[in-house]
């Protein structure tokens, strides 16, 4: 290709380095810039040295850091002392009287008199002279009439006084027969020891004559009589009479 391709349609050329001025003025021109600009430059270096230096000499508060001591965690028990509760005091009910008014009763016989009311005769308690007895408390029950019953109410038993005992006599009928039996009597054992009031409860059947027999024999047995209170008492006792053959 040509010269005139390559002018044409190539790219610019790429200047590098300074632009020369176009002209005496403009050299000028750009001299007093650069100059005024370093002027300006200068001055703002210097403010700011000088803001540096007073920020240096200001003497700012100290401000002390003083490490915090460790809390120690510790454990607070309460103890709350016990205290009894106050004994309970009862109050006593006090019960008022109803005041009850009294309404008057009108008279049904007005014109009838009024009967006459005879005061109470007065209780003379007359002195008790000193030999007297006075008996405190229950009185004594008077004492029972007639036999009592042997073991029974603070009655002691009778006993039969030893040699005093006769053995019955055998009934013929009775011996011939070959029969024994029992006979049982109701006697009163008096005062003095003695045996009466005799009475057959039980004897052997056939009337074969043990009941005579035996009430013979008893009627001479003697006693220490029975006693109530320590005194001797006529007391009712069971007798039993055996009838046995040799």
């Amino acid at each position: 290709m040509s010269d005139r391709d390559n002018t044409s349609g190539g790219s610019e050329p790429q200047l590098t380095g300074p632009v020369p001025p176009a002209s005496v003025s403009e050299f000028f021109l750009r001299e007093d810039y650069e100059e005024r600009g370093f002027r300006y430059m200068s001055k703002f270096v210097i403010v700011a040295i000088v803001l540096h230096v007073i920020v240096f000499m200001i003497n700012f508060p100290e401000i002390k850091y003083t490490p915090q001591a460790e809390r120690s965690e510790r454990k607070v028990l309460k103890v709350r002392k016990y205290v009894p509760p106050p004994p309970k005091v009862e109050r006593k009910q006090i019960q008022q009287k109803k005041l009850v008014k009294k309404v008057p009763v009108p008279d049904p016989t007005p014109d009838e008199p009024e009967p006459i009311i005879e005061p109470e005769p007065e209780i003379v308690v007359e002195d008790i002279p000193d030999d007297v007895d006075i008996l405190i408390g229950d009185p004594e029950p008077p004492p029972q009439t007639g036999p009592l019953m042997a073991g029974v109410g603070g009655v002691t038993m009778p006993e039969l006084i030893p040699g005093t005992r006769v053995e019955p006599e055998y009934p013929e009928l009775a011996r011939r027969a070959r029969i024994e039996g029992k006979v049982f009597l109701q006697a009163v054992i008096r005062k003095d020891g003695t045996v009466g009031d005799i009475k057959v409860l039980k004897e052997p059947p056939g009337n074969l004559g043990f009941a005579e027999k035996a009430i013979a024999a008893v009627s001479q047995w003697r006693y220490k009589p029975a006693t109530q209170n320590g005194r001797p008492v006529d007391v009712y006792m069971t007798v039993t009479v055996n009838f046995t053959l040799e």
